[in-house]
């Protein structure tokens, strides 16, 4: 599901950071608001509204913990003093890289690892996200980067990350967004779409991940069977088959399925 968010600022911020350690929790101070949470969702059971749905957004049922990667220093720990003071969200620490992030032994890895991914060159970030994307990952990976960009959507589709968020967001937006990712879900912004379709791709270019889906889609399977057989989310299968209509030209499973024999044949 894409929700449309814009606006996270956090260099406005960048004067009242207190610099910590690498690799060493922050220590920033837990917000003082849960009794004010707990009336309000007193008061909206007895307006008869559910709580927890002030927010698009599903939420976690317990405190949501993050770890922030690379980045400039005064940006990732403004940005981890912003998040910090957010209901439900507890910073344990920031690392300069994921090879600081290895070394630090953490006893309990955290429920989401924002990954900042402005390096200039991409073969970095993709090699990071490949490292941390692994089979035995107990962390939802997210992507944090300025811009939409065709190249950073793609490797987060094949590595199956659980979400990209803009740094335009509002700090409100990616604590929602956060929250919505520890529920198991997935977060893309919106136009993810629109810029995989505006690059011509050829059937070539998959990986072996969209081959595999694009197998299986054309042996008829669903995308729960589907989800099953790769031991992926559902999801995370459903946005693997829209990257793969938008690379292969296509607009439906039926014709990804005649593209696929084409393929096999020789012909694609």
């Amino acid at each position: 599901m894409t929700r449309s968010m814009r606006g996270l600022k956090v260099t406005s911020m960048v004067n009242n950071v207190r610099p910590a350690d690498r690799g060493r929790a922050l220590g920033f101070p837990t917000p003082p608001r849960r009794a004010a949470n707990q009336a309000r969702e007193v008061s909206g059971r007895a307006q008869g509204r559910p709580p927890g749905l002030e927010s698009l957004f599903a939420r976690p049922s317990g405190e949501v913990t993050l770890t922030l990667i690379g980045g400039q220093r005064l940006l990732r720990e403004a940005t981890a003093n912003l998040l910090t003071r957010e209901d439900g969200l507890r910073v344990l620490t920031t690392f300069e890289s994921v090879a600081d992030y290895r070394a630090g032994g953490l006893e309990t890895p955290p429920t989401v690892l924002l990954l900042d991914c402005e390096e200039n060159d991409p073969a970095s970030w993709q090699s990071t996200i490949g490292e941390l994307c692994t089979p035995d990952a107990e962390s939802n990976i997210v992507l944090l980067c300025s811009e939409i960009r065709e190249d950073l959507i793609r490797c987060a589709i094949e590595h199956g990350v659980s979400g990209v968020i803009l740094k335009s967001y509002t700090t409100k937006q990616t604590r929602d967004a956060i929250a919505y990712i520890a529920t198991g879900r997935t977060v893309m912004p919106a136009g993810w779409q629109r810029v995989l379709a505006g690059v011509a791709c050829k059937p070539r270019g998959l990986s072996p991940r969209q081959r595999q889906i694009l197998a299986l889609v054309a042996q008829g399977r669903g995308n729960e069977e589907i989800a099953t057989e790769l031991e992926l989310s559902p999801n995370t299968v459903k946005f693997h088959i829209r990257a793969l209509y938008s690379r292969l030209g296509v607009r439906n499973r039926v014709e990804a399925a005649n593209k696929y024999a084409q393929m096999t044949r020789g012909g694609g």
